[in-house]
């Protein structure tokens, strides 16, 4: 399309490239934006001298971005934040995760960005792998010398079948243009030399009927439906069979070619011969006769026995295709046995195997060097491989790349990384002072949260997930056996008698519309636990070790069970997946209800049951660390709004006997308000038995 307008002409040209003139279309970046635009980096107890604070304040000045150059910022510094910090540095296992400056990072990132020393063993072995694929494809089509063939039968004219109005299109693929064609020119007189030529070779000693197969030329414009048309149409004349499994594999795009693209460019075939079978050779046009020699040469080394070759039209001189001894005298003569060794080399026959042409036209070629050339010159233009290289010297290529490898990398050398975390600093929320705070349990009240994602799990499903979970833990622990305190079990394999990791369902229950699905999955530790072991334990579990971001997991049980789980990092998560909801935050709560039921430790009987079943839970709190209730109310129906009846939870079973544990919902009044998690019952580990603080 031709430009209509000077300015149209000069965008073309390279105008377009300038700002004013390029194309407006919408861009997306990715962005990063807290909840709160004004985020605070707080130094406690660091008093900055004058020098120290100069040089900061010039730092910040210059800070235009973090992350990405779309993220944009605006840093200063202040001498004093009233605002409380929502993070804080721990050592322990921690929800965030931030990379932090260390002595050794730039060499370290200078050895991880090798990317010199990989773009030049890349290159290198890109070669090779090239070369590898060049050579296979300069495998020439096999030939085998001519003895006694016979010409070939012409049945038309070259100028009556090219100018007949149907040749164009059956030479690009046209079928029905290809029937016209050869039944405007198979007469009578064609017919009665195709009939001579099967005859002939009768007398001489065929072993039968011969089998007609044709060239599926691959031209330009498509495949050449000429050859199977005339195949057909002789088939159905001459009451022989035709074999369509032989086709030619690369388009060599002989038509108007000359002498030289025709040498150069040669036609491959594939498909299976059946051996000791004779065959006839049907093609449109004969020119120099190099596609029936290749032809009859994949024939030829499949077993098979060529007898005669058939073509629409073509040049008379054409016809002869075996050379004859006078002419192979004359090209030897004119261009010495060096011309033949070469053509050997880069064709795999000698010239006992070219077609009368293909001789007649080298011999008439100035000398060796043009035959060279030009050749070599056809297939550069034609991108084909191994222009200026025979076979044989195409191996010596591979072998000296092969050992310029083996000397300049003795070793793949390492793959480019990304810029790598070099060390990471751990940050949660700040920690409630003990000795302002309320009591708690034995449980460390910063849950550890994996959200839910997928699946949607009702909370009657607990006992499911929980399991799953803890499975999945296990196996994923780097530490092997895991410890006591990660897996609750003693070394000798015995139930531990001391606080271990609890799992918990973090369901949507407590709120005006609250469904009871399960939102999350909280890991609860021991408090007190050595934070050097939770990170050994859990850090690989979580997160990727190499780029600090969450690891993500599919629990699948096989039935109903299917829905994937990460640490929870988002900046504000849902309520539900809040630790404060289920722990009381830093002023705890009096009133906590169950939202999973609480799990009895035997069944009570007698009028003054349900009594005896809330001292048992009064003295559960007792075994966790709380005080003694004041009161507990038991009901089927739990007072956290969202949460099921009893009855819907499967009932544990003991591992004792398989007996069938009670369970029901419960109401804990405490005299002082006391602090989370408040994980009660039986099962406690297990997901039941958690509780959730009432205010009001």
């Amino acid at each position: 399309k031709q430009p209509k307008t000077e300015l149209q002409r000069l965008k073309r040209s390279g105008l377009a490239v300038v700002p004013e003139h390029r194309s407006r279309q919408p861009r997306s970046f990715p962005v990063a934006i807290p909840h709160d635009p004004n985020v605070h980096l707080i130094w406690r107890g660091v008093e900055l001298g004058s020098t120290h604070r100069l040089s900061l304040e010039r730092l910040v000045a210059k800070v235009t971005h973090i992350g990405h150059s779309a993220s944009l910022v605006q840093v200063w510094l202040e001498r004093e934040v009233a605002a409380e910090p929502t993070l804080e540095p721990r050592d322990g296992f921690a929800s965030q995760r931030m990379r932090m400056p260390w002595p050794g990072r730039l060499d370290q990132l200078e050895q991880g960005a090798n990317r010199r020393s990989w773009i030049a063993y890349r290159e290198l072995k890109d070669k090779i792998k090239r070369a590898k694929t060049d050579l296979k494809t300069m495998k020439q089509p096999p030939r085998v010398p001519w003895a006694e063939f016979p010409d070939v039968v012409l049945l038309a004219e070259e100028r009556e079948a090219k100018g007949h109005p149907d040749y164009a299109a059956a030479k690009s693929g046209g079928g029905a243009a290809a029937i016209r064609l050869v039944r405007a020119l198979l007469h009578d007189d064609g017919m009665t030399a195709v009939r001579a030529l099967i005859d002939s070779s009768s007398a001489i000693g065929s072993l039968g009927t011969p089998t007609l197969v044709s060239v599926h030329a691959c031209e330009r414009d498509g495949v050449n439906a000429i050859p199977m048309a005339l195949a057909r149409a002789l088939s159905r004349a001459l009451g022989i069979h035709y074999d369509e499994a032989l086709v030619q594999t690369n388009v060599v795009a002989h038509t108007g070619a000359d002498g030289y693209s025709r040498l150069a460019r040669q036609a491959a075939f594939h498909g299976s011969v059946s051996k000791g079978t004779e065959y006839v050779i049907v093609d449109d046009f004969v020119g120099q006769g190099g596609t029936l020699a290749n032809l009859r040469g994949w024939i030829a080394k499949q077993g098979g026995r060529v007898i005669g070759a058939v073509a629409l039209a073509g040049r008379w001189y054409s016809t002869r295709l075996a050379p004859s001894k006078e002419q192979l005298h004359e090209l030897e003569q004119k261009h010495g046995r060096r011309l033949e060794a070469w053509w050997k080399e880069h064709f795999g026959h000698a010239f006992d195997c070219l077609t009368h042409s293909e001789a007649r036209y080298l011999a008439r070629s100035p000398d060796v060097d043009t035959i060279r050339g030009r050749l070599a010159a056809v297939k550069q233009a034609g991108d084909r491989p191994g222009s200026g290289r025979s076979p044989r010297a195409q191996r010596r290529y591979i072998a000296n790349l092969n050992a310029r490898m083996r000397e300049r990398f003795p070793t793949p050398p390492r793959r480019p990384m990304r810029p790598q975390p070099g060390r990471w600093q751990g940050y949660d929320r700040p920690r409630p002072v003990p000795s302002k705070g309320p009591p708690g349990s034995v449980f460390d009240p910063r849950v550890i949260v994996l959200a839910i994602t997928g699946q949607r799990l009702p909370l009657s499903a607990t006992l499911k997930v929980t399991a799953a979970l803890r499975g999945l833990l296990m196996r994923e622990c780097p530490v092997q056996p895991p410890p006591e305190w990660f897996s609750g079990h003693a070394p000798g394999g015995t139930p531990s008698a001391l606080p271990h990791m609890a799992i918990i369902p973090l369901p949507f229950v407590g709120w005006r519309h609250a469904d009871g699905r399960i939102m999350g999955l909280g890991l609860v530790l021991p408090d007190g636990q050595d934070p050097l072991e939770e990170v050994r334990c859990l850090g690989p579990v979580v997160r990727d070790q190499d780029t600090g971001l969450p690891r993500r997991y599919k629990l699948f049980d096989g039935r109903w069970l299917e829905c994937e789980l990460e640490l929870e990092a988002r900046e504000r998560p849902p309520r539900s997946l809040d630790p404060d909801e289920w722990t009381g935050g830093r002023t705890g709560s009096r009133v906590w209800a169950s939202a999973t039921p609480v799990v009895l430790n035997r069944h009570f009987k007698g009028k003054d049951r349900w009594v005896q079943a809330a001292e048992s839970i009064k003295e559960a709190c007792r075994h966790i660390g709380l005080p003694r209730p004041s009161d507990v109310l038991l009901h089927p129906v739990s007072l956290v709004e969202g949460v099921p009846h009893a009855r819907d939870f499967p009932r544990m079973t003991r591992k004792s006997d398989g007996g069938r544990r009670s369970h029901n919902h419960a109401v804990i009044v405490f005299d002082e308000p006391v602090r989370g998690p408040v994980l009660v019952g039986a099962g406690r580990f297990r997901g039941y038995g958690l509780c959730r603080p009432i205010r009001g």
